[in-house]
């Protein structure tokens, strides 16, 4: 069964058959549970976190980030190097979420946009669905009045194939596990 968010349509949660809501919540808890032992400090009293600090965190392999925009966006500016391209503007976006939230832990997530909009509003519903932990990178790709951004400060992007291309054996890996 999938449950859809009616403020966001493509914002489903996939639930595994033969699996309930609560199954499905208890397991994501007690990764939470394990991973708590072992998050960076830094996580400690925030889901917020810059540019430059999600960049070291992908590159030493403590985080996963996704960059959620559509994929125009990323063909006009490409995708932050280590960010793993999967949109909230297409079906399916939820049922993605949920393959990468059996696999990391939320707090081992970080969700990336364009200026922080969708980043904050897609970390809020989920935890208003008791999904808490994922961390935002408010900045953005482009950047606020607050921050530069990924792009003005300089850090590494890929074409968007590239970026999809890692994530597809990505998935790949997972499914041999």
């Amino acid at each position: 069964n999938v449950e859809r968010d009616v403020m966001q349509p493509h914002l489903e949660i996939q639930i595994p058959s033969g699996q309930t809501r609560r199954n499905v919540m208890v397991r994501l808890a007690a990764a939470i549970c394990i991973g708590l032992g072992t998050v960076n400090g830094a996580f400690a009293d925030t889901h917020v976190m810059t540019a430059p600090d999600a960049f070291a965190l992908v590159q030493r392999g403590d985080l996963v980030m996704l960059d959620i925009r559509s994929r125009e966006e990323w063909l006009e500016t490409g995708v932050a190097v280590g960010a793993l391209p999967v949109s909230m503007h297409e079906p399916g976006f939820g049922r993605r979420l949920m393959e990468i939230l059996q696999q990391y832990p939320p707090e081992k997530i970080a969700l990336i946009c364009a200026t922080g909009g969708r980043s904050e509003f897609v970390v809020n519903r989920l935890a208003a669905q008791g999904i808490t932990g994922l961390r935002d990178v408010p900045e953005g790709m482009m950047g606020h009045g607050d921050a530069p951004g990924w792009i003005a400060r300089g850090l590494p992007i890929t074409a968007p194939q590239n970026a999809e291309a890692e994530y597809e054996a990505m998935r790949d890996s997972w499914a041999e596990k």
